[in-house]
Protein backbone atom coordinates (compact mmCIF):
# COMPACT_ATOMS: atom_id res chain seq x y z
CA UNK A 1 0.00 0.00 0.00
CA UNK A 2 1.33 3.42 -0.99
CA UNK A 3 0.05 6.84 0.16
CA UNK A 4 0.41 10.31 -1.36
CA UNK A 5 -0.49 13.38 0.68
CA UNK A 6 -1.05 16.74 -1.06
CA UNK A 7 -1.97 20.04 0.54
CA UNK A 8 -2.72 23.36 -1.13
CA UNK A 9 -4.37 26.07 0.91
CA UNK A 10 -7.25 24.62 2.92
CA UNK A 11 -7.54 21.59 0.63
CA UNK A 12 -5.95 18.22 1.47
CA UNK A 13 -5.84 15.30 -0.99
CA UNK A 14 -4.95 11.79 0.16
CA UNK A 15 -4.39 9.12 -2.48
CA UNK A 16 -4.14 5.44 -1.52
CA UNK A 17 -2.61 3.08 -4.10
CA UNK A 18 -2.98 -0.68 -3.65
CA UNK A 19 0.36 -1.70 -5.18
CA UNK A 20 3.68 -0.18 -4.22
CA UNK A 21 5.16 1.64 -7.26
CA UNK A 22 8.46 0.37 -8.61
CA UNK A 23 11.48 2.62 -8.03
CA UNK A 24 12.08 4.89 -10.97
CA UNK A 25 15.12 4.33 -13.10
CA UNK A 26 17.24 7.33 -13.97
CA UNK A 27 17.42 7.88 -17.70
CA UNK A 28 19.60 10.32 -19.56
CA UNK A 29 18.02 12.07 -22.52
CA UNK A 30 19.80 14.11 -25.15
CA UNK A 31 18.30 17.54 -25.70
CA UNK A 32 16.72 17.98 -29.07
CA UNK A 33 14.99 20.82 -30.77
CA UNK A 34 11.26 20.79 -30.17
CA UNK A 35 9.01 20.95 -33.17
CA UNK A 36 6.50 23.81 -33.20
CA UNK A 37 2.92 22.95 -32.28
CA UNK A 38 0.58 23.59 -35.19
CA UNK A 39 -2.57 21.93 -33.88
CA UNK A 40 -4.64 22.44 -30.77
CA UNK A 41 -3.32 21.65 -27.32
CA UNK A 42 -4.23 18.23 -25.99
CA UNK A 43 -7.23 18.25 -23.60
CA UNK A 44 -5.28 16.41 -20.91
CA UNK A 45 -2.53 19.05 -21.03
CA UNK A 46 -5.08 21.83 -20.65
CA UNK A 47 -6.73 19.99 -17.77
CA UNK A 48 -3.38 19.45 -16.05
CA UNK A 49 -2.37 23.12 -16.48
CA UNK A 50 -5.69 24.23 -15.03
CA UNK A 51 -5.19 21.90 -12.08
CA UNK A 52 -1.72 23.34 -11.44
CA UNK A 53 -3.18 26.87 -11.57
CA UNK A 54 -5.91 26.09 -9.02
CA UNK A 55 -3.52 24.44 -6.58
CA UNK A 56 -0.92 27.18 -6.75
CA UNK A 57 -3.50 29.94 -6.30
CA UNK A 58 -4.88 28.16 -3.23
CA UNK A 59 -1.34 27.91 -1.82
CA UNK A 60 -0.62 31.58 -2.53
CA UNK A 61 -3.86 32.77 -0.91
CA UNK A 62 -3.02 30.80 2.24
CA UNK A 63 0.52 32.23 2.39
CA UNK A 64 0.01 35.83 1.21
CA UNK A 65 -3.68 36.59 1.73
CA UNK A 66 -5.93 38.55 -0.61
CA UNK A 67 -4.53 39.39 -4.08
CA UNK A 68 -5.39 42.02 -6.64
CA UNK A 69 -7.29 40.78 -9.69
CA UNK A 70 -5.88 42.61 -12.71
CA UNK A 71 -6.37 42.77 -16.46
CA UNK A 72 -3.57 43.98 -18.75
CA UNK A 73 -4.66 45.30 -22.13
CA UNK A 74 -2.76 46.77 -25.07
CA UNK A 75 -3.38 50.27 -26.37
CA UNK A 76 -2.26 49.42 -29.92
CA UNK A 77 -2.28 46.28 -32.03
CA UNK A 78 -2.54 43.18 -29.84
CA UNK A 79 -2.46 40.25 -32.26
CA UNK A 80 1.24 39.26 -32.00
CA UNK A 81 1.56 36.46 -29.42
CA UNK A 82 5.37 36.63 -29.26
CA UNK A 83 5.34 40.38 -28.61
CA UNK A 84 2.61 40.00 -26.00
CA UNK A 85 4.61 37.27 -24.29
CA UNK A 86 7.74 39.44 -24.15
CA UNK A 87 5.74 42.40 -22.86
CA UNK A 88 4.31 40.35 -20.01
CA UNK A 89 7.76 39.07 -19.05
CA UNK A 90 9.12 42.63 -18.96
CA UNK A 91 6.18 43.74 -16.82
CA UNK A 92 6.86 41.01 -14.26
CA UNK A 93 10.51 42.08 -14.07
CA UNK A 94 9.60 45.75 -13.55
CA UNK A 95 6.94 44.78 -11.00
CA UNK A 96 9.47 42.83 -8.94
CA UNK A 97 11.94 45.72 -9.15
CA UNK A 98 9.40 48.14 -7.62
CA UNK A 99 7.83 45.61 -5.21
CA UNK A 100 10.55 43.06 -4.28
CA UNK A 101 8.07 40.73 -2.53
CA UNK A 102 5.50 40.79 -5.34
CA UNK A 103 4.26 37.50 -6.79
CA UNK A 104 2.21 37.25 -9.95
CA UNK A 105 0.26 34.77 -12.07
CA UNK A 106 -1.09 35.55 -15.54
CA UNK A 107 -3.17 33.78 -18.20
CA UNK A 108 -3.72 35.10 -21.76
CA UNK A 109 -7.12 35.50 -23.37
CA UNK A 110 -8.19 36.37 -26.90
CA UNK A 111 -11.08 38.79 -27.21
CA UNK A 112 -13.83 38.29 -29.85
CA UNK A 113 -12.09 41.02 -31.88
CA UNK A 114 -8.83 39.04 -31.90
CA UNK A 115 -6.97 41.19 -29.37
CA UNK A 116 -4.69 39.57 -26.75
CA UNK A 117 -4.94 40.62 -23.12
CA UNK A 118 -3.94 39.05 -19.80
CA UNK A 119 -5.87 38.18 -16.65
CA UNK A 120 -3.82 37.78 -13.51
CA UNK A 121 -3.41 37.87 -9.75
CA UNK A 122 -0.90 40.08 -7.94
CA UNK A 123 0.12 39.20 -4.39
CA UNK A 124 2.02 41.30 -1.84
CA UNK A 125 0.91 44.58 -3.40
CA UNK A 126 -1.09 47.37 -1.70
CA UNK A 127 -4.76 46.46 -1.98
CA UNK A 128 -5.55 50.17 -2.01
CA UNK A 129 -4.57 50.16 -5.71
CA UNK A 130 -7.66 48.15 -6.64
CA UNK A 131 -11.29 49.15 -7.03
CA UNK A 132 -13.88 47.82 -4.61
CA UNK A 133 -16.70 46.12 -6.49
CA UNK A 134 -20.10 44.87 -5.44
CA UNK A 135 -21.10 42.42 -8.13
CA UNK A 136 -20.38 44.17 -11.42
CA UNK A 137 -20.76 47.64 -9.92
CA UNK A 138 -17.74 49.65 -8.72
CA UNK A 139 -18.58 51.25 -5.35
CA UNK A 140 -15.14 52.67 -4.55
CA UNK A 141 -12.30 53.63 -6.90
CA UNK A 142 -8.77 52.50 -6.09
CA UNK A 143 -5.52 54.48 -6.17
CA UNK A 144 -4.53 52.91 -9.51
CA UNK A 145 -7.03 55.17 -11.28
CA UNK A 146 -5.19 58.22 -9.92
CA UNK A 147 -1.54 57.19 -9.76
CA UNK A 148 -1.44 54.71 -12.70
CA UNK A 149 1.30 52.85 -10.84
CA UNK A 150 0.67 49.48 -12.50
CA UNK A 151 -0.10 51.04 -15.88
CA UNK A 152 3.32 52.75 -15.90
CA UNK A 153 5.02 49.44 -15.06
CA UNK A 154 3.00 47.72 -17.79
CA UNK A 155 3.86 50.42 -20.31
CA UNK A 156 1.73 48.94 -23.10
CA UNK A 157 -1.72 50.28 -22.41
CA UNK A 158 -4.26 49.96 -19.64
CA UNK A 159 -4.48 48.10 -16.32
CA UNK A 160 -7.72 47.35 -14.49
CA UNK A 161 -7.20 46.37 -10.82
CA UNK A 162 -9.83 45.05 -8.39
CA UNK A 163 -9.64 44.07 -4.73
CA UNK A 164 -10.54 40.47 -3.87
CA UNK A 165 -11.65 38.77 -0.67
CA UNK A 166 -9.17 35.89 -0.98
CA UNK A 167 -11.92 33.32 -1.52
CA UNK A 168 -11.04 29.91 -2.97
CA UNK A 169 -13.52 30.61 -5.77
CA UNK A 170 -10.93 32.99 -7.16
CA UNK A 171 -8.69 30.04 -8.09
CA UNK A 172 -11.43 28.43 -10.18
CA UNK A 173 -12.41 31.77 -11.73
CA UNK A 174 -8.92 32.59 -12.99
CA UNK A 175 -8.24 29.02 -14.15
CA UNK A 176 -11.22 29.01 -16.52
CA UNK A 177 -9.23 31.22 -18.91
CA UNK A 178 -6.78 28.33 -19.41
CA UNK A 179 -9.53 26.14 -20.83
CA UNK A 180 -10.79 29.04 -22.91
CA UNK A 181 -7.38 30.07 -24.28
CA UNK A 182 -6.15 26.51 -24.76
CA UNK A 183 -8.40 26.20 -27.81
CA UNK A 184 -6.62 29.09 -29.56
CA UNK A 185 -3.80 28.08 -31.93
CA UNK A 186 -2.47 31.65 -31.64
CA UNK A 187 -1.38 30.89 -28.07
CA UNK A 188 0.89 28.01 -29.10
CA UNK A 189 3.72 30.55 -29.19
CA UNK A 190 3.35 31.33 -25.47
CA UNK A 191 2.72 29.71 -22.13
CA UNK A 192 -0.87 29.46 -20.97
CA UNK A 193 0.23 29.95 -17.37
CA UNK A 194 3.03 32.38 -16.53
CA UNK A 195 4.01 32.38 -12.86
CA UNK A 196 6.68 34.50 -11.20
CA UNK A 197 9.73 32.92 -9.60
CA UNK A 198 9.11 31.82 -6.01
CA UNK A 199 5.32 31.49 -6.37
CA UNK A 200 4.04 29.02 -3.70
CA UNK A 201 3.53 25.38 -4.66
CA UNK A 202 1.45 22.57 -3.23
CA UNK A 203 2.98 20.42 -0.49
CA UNK A 204 3.52 16.78 -1.53
CA UNK A 205 4.47 13.97 0.88
CA UNK A 206 4.86 10.29 -0.07
CA UNK A 207 5.45 6.99 1.68
CA UNK A 208 5.34 6.35 5.44
CA UNK A 209 5.01 10.00 6.39
CA UNK A 210 2.02 10.34 4.05
CA UNK A 211 0.46 7.27 5.64
CA UNK A 212 0.79 8.82 9.10
CA UNK A 213 -0.78 12.05 7.86
CA UNK A 214 -3.62 10.08 6.27
CA UNK A 215 -4.48 8.54 9.66
CA UNK A 216 -5.27 11.99 11.02
CA UNK A 217 -8.11 12.28 8.53
CA UNK A 218 -9.42 8.71 8.85
CA UNK A 219 -12.36 9.83 11.03
CA UNK A 220 -13.25 12.91 8.99
CA UNK A 221 -15.76 13.03 6.16
CA UNK A 222 -14.23 13.94 2.78
CA UNK A 223 -15.86 16.54 0.57
CA UNK A 224 -15.02 14.42 -2.49
CA UNK A 225 -14.04 10.78 -2.96
CA UNK A 226 -13.51 8.43 -5.91
CA UNK A 227 -12.13 4.94 -6.51
CA UNK A 228 -10.96 3.40 -9.75
CA UNK A 229 -9.07 0.23 -10.75
CA UNK A 230 -5.67 0.30 -12.46
CA UNK A 231 -3.99 -2.55 -14.30
CA UNK A 232 -0.55 -1.64 -12.99
CA UNK A 233 -1.29 -0.10 -9.55
CA UNK A 234 -4.39 -1.98 -8.44
CA UNK A 235 -7.19 -0.01 -6.78
CA UNK A 236 -6.64 3.74 -6.43
CA UNK A 237 -8.66 5.76 -3.92
CA UNK A 238 -8.50 9.53 -3.63
CA UNK A 239 -10.16 11.51 -0.86
CA UNK A 240 -10.33 15.29 -0.68
CA UNK A 241 -10.77 17.15 2.59
CA UNK A 242 -11.23 20.80 3.41
CA UNK A 243 -9.53 22.04 6.54
CA UNK A 244 -11.46 24.43 8.72
CA UNK A 245 -9.91 27.95 8.66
Amino acid sequence: MHFIYKKYGEIVEITKIEKEPHPRKVRVYFARRRNPIFGLRRPDNIRRTRQICVRRVFSAIEEYGCPLLVTLTFAGDASDASYANDSLRAFQVRLRAKYPLAQSLFIPELSPRGRIHFHGLLFNLPLSLGDTRQGKRCILHGDERKTRTLAKLWGEGFVDATKTDGSGRLAYYISKYIAKGGSQILFNAMRMLRISHGFPKEIVVRGKMAEELAKRYSNEKPIKEWTRPSIFMGEITKKTYQKSP
